[in-house]
């Protein structure tokens, strides 16, 4: 990847880490349930460190330096944790919260992720360098950790008996 196409690709996820954070402090601002609320929040924060990883990747790439992330594997190991399942993306508009319940606002929050997650996918399948595919295949694992984490707190305000794919509960004696 050229300098200055690698330059253009980094500001581009830069900007959606941005407009990822704006909308998960929205989000926590629009629940009322504390532990929704908290968990917007934190995933607010990470979308900030990976803002911040951008930079760092933005600045190295101006001064010829390599990338920094971590691999992808690294976040794997902590996605493992976590069952997948995927939702088609779609683009979603941030307007009229108060009217809707927080568990709808957490699927908002999901879908973003979604959406998230296969930007930085399609950059990886688009990357010419190692480095650069790797950055990517890594910022898309945490979004997935994301989603994961979103899925459960919706499980878990939804009183489903399942929190993170495991029954809470049983009926069973």
């Amino acid at each position: 990847m050229k300098t200055s196409e690698a330059v253009a690709v980094i500001h581009r996820g830069i900007h959606r880490e941005k407009e990822a954070i704006s909308a998960y402090i929205k989000f926590a601002k629009a629940v009322k349930d504390q532990k929704a609320k908290s968990v917007l929040i934190n995933l607010a924060d990470d979308e900030v460190g990976h803002m911040t990883k951008l930079e760092k990747h933005l600045v190295n790439i101006l001064r010829g330096q390599p990338w920094l992330l971590p691999k992808a594997e690294e976040i794997e190991a902590v996605a493992a944790v976590f069952a997948s399942s995927a939702y088609p993306g779609m683009d979603i508009q941030i307007k009229g919260l108060e009217k809707v319940d927080e568990v709808r606002i957490l699927e908002i929050a999901v879908e973003r992720e979604i959406i998230a997650n296969n930007f930085y996918l399609d950059l990886a399948a688009k990357a010419t360098s190692a480095e650069a595919k790797e950055m990517f295949l890594s910022l898309a694992k945490e979004e997935e950790l994301h989603m994961k984490i979103l899925r459960a707190e919706i499980d878990s305000l939804g009183q489903t008996g399942f929190w993170f794919d495991m029954q809470e509960f049983t009926m069973e004696k």
